[in-house]
């Protein structure tokens, strides 16, 4: 078979021609405004290839983009009348055109897993399908309204959701059906997508006890014969329902979902680690808007066929003062994404899970409980979100909650670089840096707060839109930020800007459960400064970078007590004052024993309570012996040490049984 190599000149001067054999190109075509080229056979563009188009190509079979492509005018079609299925895939993993127009009478067009589809305008889906296979995406970057149609032809787009017909996902549609989307018409069973990729069968509904979706039925080579079964008694939406503040209100396999709108789903109890389901229509495409009230909730999501920039998507709704684009705050710049943890009953007192949050400073996973979740559970939101997501955001004013085409980008799932929530990396720039505190409560939930440090950015020490984040779930026991001393507000994110070491960042404690509450340095990042927890109370700083901070404290609210900070409060450092030379230890028979073998010279003992109160000191005319008693016969507890010596002071720890 017979190869053509074209270069820039062969197609400056070409009108109209048929060409019938394999094409390659290892040059530079230029397909000219008002010129019309056929390819007959596979055209390959390689990778010393430019491929720019125009003008109208027309393509009969597959193509593959090892190279260059651009186009700032023209349409490419794929109007095969003889090749069931034509074939976009390549090395680059992306093609630019500026329009696309699907014509294929057979079944369509298929774009391979992980291959991103970049269209500058329009797309027309005139006659067959538009098969974007596993993690691929269709990206259109051109402002302005939907500028896309059809006549036949559908895009078939997959994501995963929960398998548990007890865990909600939240989702929102990257398709639509005459300007909405309905489940019924719109999502498919995706169970056999890799066998029958242009060829899904619309899910089965039922509805009361036991209120379970019911996982399809296949045969022995995997194809669906029976296809899932969605519970409709699960399918919710969150929005002002005539006039009303906002709630959940109950849709159906009918409802009307239009681009952008979030809705709730329950799951199918697939024996596979996730439900794969199928969303078939016209691909959403430019502006969409959601009007919105201040201190309302508003659930929406995704409604691309793509990843979305959560950044970009935050600096369209926020005010250029908040380091945004609008002339106003809309939103408080905060993301909020449920994520189920171990469900495993429809009673809404049994539901474990939380939310994840994403601001412009970082994301922080929801409170997390090991022993029911998943690894999935405790991951934090990427830069990127993926395609059929749905989120809440909460307004800081009146207006309108925008998405754009331009915040539209190619990350996959499958990469890491983006993330839907099933069952359940941060982009950080080099000037960023960061610090996860970890808090476990007595009952084993992990809560992580997140610090960053954003030079360059309007983020200070107190409260800033898109970069300090409350949290939207938390726990009877729980740690928090206290942000500019509101204490009726608890933060899970906060942005300071430019990090120095006498910054001081307060932290508030809920405690219902008695036992044992830890603080832990969970990571850092970009950050090598040593971290330390002050107690106000008792006067002490512990090195989180050291080992971890333990209390046990009574049931209450402490909210003026500990505080992150960067300089150890003892007078020298802590080398200087070693641990090892002092021991101090309770020995069971109602005495407190201070062993200082080395023969340090100590000027005063305190001893304290949890509450912090003082329930005993010792001046140095009774600390001359190697080998201390105290009598001690208080109740059982936790009780703080605090010795004072020429060299500095140290808190010990000690439990009395």
């Amino acid at each position: 078979m017979n190869q053509y190599y074209f270069i820039l000149f062969y197609f400056c001067c070409l009108g109209s021609t048929n060409l019938f054999s394999q094409i390659v190109n290892e040059g530079s075509i230029q397909i000219k405004p008002l010129t019309i080229v056929y390819f007959g056979e596979e055209y390959t563009n390689k990778t010393t290839g430019i491929h720019n188009n125009n003008g109208e190509l027309y393509l009969n079979n597959d193509f593959i983009n090892d190279g260059i492509t651009s186009a700032n005018l023209g349409t490419t079609f794929f109007n095969s009348s003889t090749n069931n299925i034509q074939t976009i895939s390549g090395l680059t993993e992306n093609v630019n055109l500026f329009n696309l127009v699907v014509d294929n009478s057979l079944t369509g067009v298929k774009v391979v897993d992980n291959f991103g589809l970049i269209v500058s305008n329009a797309v027309n889906l005139i006659d067959g399908d538009l098969r974007l296979t596993g993690d691929a995406q269709l990206i259109q970057t051109h402002i302005g309204t939907n500028l896309n149609s059809a006549v036949s032809g559908k895009l078939l787009k997959d994501q995963q959701g929960n398998f548990s017909v007890y865990a909600y996902n939240y989702w929102s549609s990257p398709v639509n059906n005459s300007g909405a989307f309905s489940i019924s018409g719109g999502l498919f069973d995706g169970t056999d997508s890799n066998l029958n990729p242009f060829s899904p069968q619309q899910i089965l509904f039922n509805s009361g006890s036991p209120y379970n979706g019911i996982p399809s039925v296949i045969d022995g080579g995997g194809n669906v014969t029976i296809p899932l079964t969605i519970n409709t008694y699960w399918l919710y939406k969150y929005f002002t329902d005539s006039g009303n503040a906002a709630n959940w209100v109950k849709i159906n396999e009918n409802s009307i979902i239009n681009p952008g709108e979030g809705y709730l789903m329950k799951g199918t109890n697939t024996a596979n680690t996730n439900q794969n389901y199928v969303f078939k229509g016209v691909p959403n495409d430019g502006a969409y808007q959601f009007p919105i009230s201040t201190e309302e909730y508003l659930l929406i999501g995704n409604p691309y066929p793509s990843a979305i920039d959560i950044d970009e998507f935050i600096k369209d709704n926020i005010s250029v003062s908040s380091g945004g684009y609008g002339a106003s705050d809309v939103i408080y710049g905060t993301l909020y994404f449920w994520v189920d943890g171990g469900t495993t009953s429809h009673n809404s007192s049994d539901y474990y899970g939380g939310y994840a949050t994403r601001n412009l400073t970082a994301g922080a996973p929801p409170s997390s409980n090991a022993q029911l979740g998943t690894s999935e559970f405790a991951q934090a939101p990427t830069q990127y979100m993926g395609v059929a997501q749905g989120f809440f955001v909460n307004a800081i004013g009146d207006g309108n909650v925008i998405f754009k085409n331009s915040q539209r980008i190619f990350k996959t799932e499958s990469s890491g670089e983006s993330v839907h929530y099933k069952n359940s990396d941060q982009n950080i720039t080099t000037e960023k840096s960061f610090l996860r505190i970890g808090y476990d409560d007595p009952l084993g939930f992990h809560r992580q707060l997140v610090l960053g440090f954003i030079p360059n950015s309007p983020a200070d020490i107190g409260f800033n839109t898109a970069y300090d984040a409350s949290m939207f779930d938390y726990r009877e026991n729980d740690l928090f930020f206290i942000i500019d001393n509101k204490t009726d507000f608890r933060y899970i994110i906060q942005g300071v800007g430019t990090f120095n070491d006498a910054m001081k960042l307060p932290l508030g404690l809920s405690i219902t459960e008695e036992g044992m509450h830890t603080v832990v340095l969970d990571t850092t990042e970009n950050f090598n400064n040593i971290v330390y927890i002050e107690d106000k109370l008792l006067e002490t700083t512990h090195d989180l970078s050291e080992s971890q901070f333990e209390i046990n404290l009574p049931p209450g609210e402490y909210l003026d007590r500990f505080q992150l900070v960067f300089q150890s409060k003892n007078t020298l450092d802590i080398n200087q004052f070693d641990l090892k030379e002092i021991n101090v230890y309770y020995n069971g028979n109602n005495e407190i024993i201070i062993d200082n073998h080395n023969s340090l010279k100590l000027n005063k003992v305190a001893i304290f309570n949890v509450l912090g109160q003082k329930i005993l000191e010792l001046n140095s005319n009774l600390l001359v012996q190697e080998e201390i008693a105290i009598p001690f016969r208080k109740k059982i507890g936790v009780y703080l040490i605090k010795i004072e010596s020429d060299q500095g002071e140290k808190t010990y720890k000690i439990l009395k049984k």
